[in-house]
Parts: C-alpha cells; structure tokens; sequence
C-alpha cells in the first residue's frame, strides 16, 4: 500500500486537537502527514497547534479563515500527499492500530475505493456504533443514493478513500464549500457513491468518537427542525452538482439490477430498496420480472447469516 495522509480538521477544538494528532502519530502504521487544517479557531487552537506539532517533520499545520467543515476537508484534501486519504475530526481519536486496518482492506481489495469502519463512542457515551457486525464488501451504490439518497458510511473519523477518488470530487467539494458549515461528511459520504466508488466497511471500531456538550450532533440528533430542513436542501443540491460535474444523465436507471449484484452479501433492507427502484425503472412488465428474480435470487444467495430471514419471492 502506498502512503497515507491523515487530514484534521479543527474549530475552537483546542483542548481536544493535541490528543486527535497524538493518535494518528502514534499509528502502528505511521501516516506519511497529518495535515491539520485549523478553521479559523478563536480559543487556544493556534498557541496549541504552534507548541506541540510547530517543528514536528510530519505534522503540516494550515490556516484559514472561518469557511466550515467542508472547506477545511477541502483545504486539507488540495495538501494531502498519500495514496490514501483518512479523515479526522479534531474532538475523535484513533485506536493504534486503524491505519493498519484501513490499508490492509485497500491492498486485499484493489477495486475498492472508500472504506470506512465501526467507531466507539467515549466520554459522555460508552458504545460502539457499527454498520453491521462483521466486514462487507458493499459494491455500487450510485443509483441507490442518487434515487433514495442511501447513506453508505458513517462519521468523518472513521472514512478513508484513495486519492483518485478525492482528485475526482474536489472540483464539486470545492463549489459546495460555502454551504456546508457542518456535517461535511456527508459530502465524502454520498460524492463517493455518486462517484461509482466501490465501498468496503470494516466491523472492528478503531476510530473513536468523543461525545461532548460542545458536539452539534451529540447522540447523533440536531438540535432544531430547521436545521434538518437545511441540510436536507443542502445533500440535494450536492447531488445535483456532482450529478452535473460527473456527466450523471438519466441512462444510470438501466443497471439497478447490476448494481445490486455488485453487493457480495445484500442485506434485507438494500433488497427492499432495489426491488423498489427495479419496479420503478422496468421499461416492460418483462423486464421489470426478470430483474425482480435476479434481485430476489442474489439476496436469498448471498445475504450475511446475522440478517433476517429471506422475504417472499412475489
């Protein structure tokens, strides 16, 4: 595998962001840099930044003014040398041995693009957090997220994609900067189905997730209607510009069924989701049948032993 570049990003995080760094430096794979993009803090960020990782050979500290999760990514991505791109908010932390595992599921998995893994919450909260228990080879995903806006991912500290992939959405992140203050990850998230990446989820929760009272999603819920509303036009217009920046036209509808066999071990809610979107898209009666069995045949096939039962064929 080739080198990692590990990207934090930081506001008014001071008295978080020494321990976050001190967790990528202390991987049992080092990074090749740590590019840590200050966002314009005001509290004790600069004096922290400055004493403990000043003169440190791999630690790159990068300034700007106040411009929102997005941009800091952004900022950090355009700075990153590594074949690999990890990402880490400045309140999380790293287990030792995460980096290993990330690059370990990039060389067994040359087609993969994007993985992502379990986390752990700690401080106000002790539990892990996990996609499913074991580790999936996820496929495509483009038509599931483009149609029903499928989130295949989880936060910003446990995502890592390769850097083609970053090179291919910068153009759009960069656009979108300005309407993402928080929540950014949902841009790596959903760019990265857009993008035809192939996912690969790993169960083991190396990645750490500082719950705190200064943390807007503490729980995992906002904290006002409104915002939900926002972020959702937000995620819409992000599609619909990457959409626009990849040459996304109408003709992806036509491989829902490949789509779907590209997951290695379907679960039964993705087989819900693509025999909707097979019997929205069938161009005949015919057609929209052979795909239903293809869809059904695969999942009764492939499903993980811990999901559910099969559902019905009709």
């Amino acid at each position: 595998m080739g080198a990692v570049s590990v990207v934090v990003n930081c506001y008014n995080y001071g008295r978080f962001v020494a321990e976050a760094i001190d967790s990528a430096l202390a991987q049992s794979v080092p990074p090749a840099d740590v590019i840590v993009v200050d966002d314009g803090s005001t509290d004790d960020t600069l004096r922290v930044l400055a004493e403990r990782f000043g003169n440190h050979p791999i630690v790159k500290i990068l300034h700007q003014r106040n411009g929102g999760h997005l941009s800091a990514f952004v900022l950090g991505m355009e700075h990153a040398s590594g074949d690999v791109i990890c990402f880490l908010d400045a309140d999380d932390k790293y287990e030792p041995d995460h980096l290993k595992q990330v690059t370990k599921a990039f060389d067994e998995h040359k087609d993969v693009d994007f993985v992502f893994t379990a986390h752990r919450r700690f401080g106000e909260d002790d539990r892990v957090v996990q996609h499913a228990p074991e580790d999936l080879d996820l496929g495509f995903s483009v038509i599931a997220t483009l149609k029903s806006r499928i989130y295949i991912g989880s936060i910003t500290s446990t995502l890592a994609i390769r850097r083609n992939l970053g090179l291919t959405l910068l153009p759009a992140l960069r656009q979108a900067a300005p309407r993402w203050p928080n929540r950014a990850d949902d841009c790596i998230v959903f760019g990265a189905s857009l993008a035809g990446a192939k996912k690969y989820y790993l169960a083991a929760p190396t990645a750490l997730y500082r719950i705190h009272p200064q943390n807007e999603h503490r729980f995992g819920a906002m904290a006002h209607f409104d915002e939900y509303y926002r972020h959702g036009l937000r995620r819409d217009t992000f599609a619909e510009l990457l959409c626009s920046h990849l040459g996304l036209g109408p003709s992806v509808r036509l491989h829902v069924v490949s789509e779907f066999l590209s997951i290695k071990q379907p679960t039964r809610n993705q087989y819900h989701v693509y025999v909707r979107l097979n019997r929205q898209f069938r161009e005949s009666f015919v057609q929209g049948l052979k795909g239903r069995i293809k869809i059904y045949l695969h999942y009764k096939r492939h499903r993980p032993a811990w999901d559910v039962s099969a559902p019905a064929a009709s």
